[in-house]
């Protein structure tokens, strides 16, 4: 499978959904739980394609946001083109202060995992009540996909397909087709895996052979089996951790790790 055309296909996706409901673009860590829980339609929309820097002027950041302003002002990204509006952490200030600049959109700042400031300006935003009932079916959904996702990392089947999986598994827009979409990857082979840090994976994971876990650091979510239910969840999987990457990629304003910077 080509798993670039599932990014595709979400292209056009995003497109038909946004004439139905708000499409929301986030950037970082933020709980998609809680957005949806709006009737929001969330979309991961930073970038992972370094060609499209090509050309393009203020290029002076890391790849990964060098890819993705370039996305947003070059106006290359239907999932940027179709949300309303941005939401990102404040895990970088290189990356938020610089959002707020390249678009005439509104740029929501999710500080210190204040879910409750969240849920605050979407209540505004949306005028309508957080619903409470579809945020814990959304909690239960995502425990789920992480359940699979452990169990994915497990087996006997190549790091990059994996890495495959996990990623593009993001650009599935309806829960039940993308748990079901990791399901049929999972068999019942077992093996060790080495895994990998890293402070930004997106378009680098070919480059390394290791088993990526980005959702310690500036984009992506992080994996694990959860027992904790409700708000406890989002603070433990939005939270952040003490932790150092293995691995940066090249021009990182906010980690510094020798010999270990990587280009894609």
């Amino acid at each position: 499978m080509d798993y670039l055309e599932i990014r595709k296909n979400a292209y056009i996706d995003i497109l038909e959904i946004s004439s139905k409901k708000t499409v929301v673009s986030l950037w970082g860590r933020v709980p998609w739980e809680i957005v949806e829980s709006f009737s929001y339609q969330s979309v991961y929309s930073y970038g992972i394609d370094k060609e499209v820097t090509k050309g393009y002027e203020d290029n002076n950041y890391c790849d990964m946001l060098n890819s993705s302003f370039a996305y947003l002002e070059l106006k290359k990204c239907p999932f940027m083109y179709a949300s309303s509006f941005f939401i990102v952490d404040d895990y970088c200030k290189s990356r938020y202060e610089n959002l707020r600049k390249k678009t005439d959109k509104e740029v929501y700042i999710y500080k210190n995992n204040d879910y409750k400031s969240l849920i605050n300006y979407l209540e505004e935003k949306s005028k309508t009540k957080f619903n409470k009932v579809k945020f814990e079916e959304l909690v239960n959904k995502s425990k789920e996909i992480s359940k699979l996702i452990v169990a994915l990392r497990s087996c006997k089947i190549p790091n990059q397909r994996i890495y495959e999986v996990e990623y593009f598994s993001k650009f599935i827009f309806d829960m039940d087709k993308k748990i079901e979409f990791i399901k049929k990857h999972i068999d019942d082979s077992k093996e060790e895996k080495s895994i990998a840090k890293v402070q930004a994976g997106a378009g680098i994971y070919k480059k390394i052979g290791q088993l990526i876990n980005e959702g310690y650091f500036c984009e992506g979510e992080y994996q694990k089996i959860y027992t904790t239910n409700s708000f406890d969840f989002i603070k433990e999987k939005y939270g952040k951790f003490d932790l150092e990457a293995d691995y940066i990629i090249h021009n990182c304003s906010q980690i510094e790790i020798e010999n270990k910077e990587i280009a894609y």
